[in-house]
C-alpha cells in the first residue's frame, strides 16, 4: 500500500527512512538507559554517562522525525550501501564490547580507522585521520571534560 502521489521508488525510500529511524530511536533509548550505569567519580561534576545522554537526546529526536516525516526523494539503498551500514553497526557494537578490555586509545584507533575505510578512504588517510581523531577525543574527554576513559591494560596513568 502506497501513499497517494508517490511512485514505488519514493515509497521504498520512505520505508527505508522509517526503518532507519526506528533503529536509531531504539539505539538512542538504549544509550540513554545504559548511560545511567556508568559510575561517576568522587567530586566529579560531569560523570561519564553525560556524553551518551547528550548524544542520545538529539539522536532520538531526529530519529523520531525520520519516522514521522521520511524523505520521499530517497531510494532504497543499494546492496553495497546496506552492507556498509551493517558493517558499521557491527563494528560499533564490537567497539562497545572491547572498549574496556583494550582501553580507549587502541580500541578507538582501530574502530575509527576501519569506519573511515568503510566509507572509501585510503589506508594512509584513514590512519592519519583516525590517529588525529582518537588523540583529539582522548584529550577532550580526559583533560578538558575531566571524564576518565578506560586505559590500556598495563598502563595506569
Amino acid at each position: 500500500m502506497s501513499e497517494p502521489g508517490l511512485n514505488t521508488d519514493q515509497v521504498s525510500g520512505a520505508v527505508a527512512d522509517r526503518i532507519a529511524g526506528v533503529v536509531l530511536l531504539l539505539m538512542a533509548v538504549g544509550a540513554w538507559w545504559y548511560s545511567h550505569t556508568f559510575p561517576a567519580g568522587f567530586g566529579q561534576v560531569v560523570g561519564p554517562g553525560a556524553f551518551p545522554r547528550l548524544v542520545s537526546v538529539p539522536m532520538g529526536l531526529f530519529a523520531a522525525y525520520l519516522v514521522i516525516r521520511p524523505g520521499v526523494n530517497q531510494r532504497w539503498p543499494q546492496r553495497a550501501a546496506l552492507l556498509r551500514q551493517g558493517a558499521a553497526l557491527l563494528l560499533l557494537g564490537i567497539y562497545a564490547g572491547v572498549l574496556k578490555l583494550l582501553g580507549f586509545l587502541p580500541a578507538s584507533l582501530v574502530c575509527v580507522v576501519l569506519l573511515i575505510r568503510l566509507f572509501g578512504a585510503t589506508w594512509r588517510a584513514s590512519l592519519v585521520c583516525g590517529a588525529l581523531l582518537t588523540v583529539s577525543l582522548y584529550l577532550l574527554f580526559e583533560f578538558a571534560l575531566g571524564m576518565p576513559l578506560p586505559n590500556m591494560p598495563g598502563l595506569d596513568w
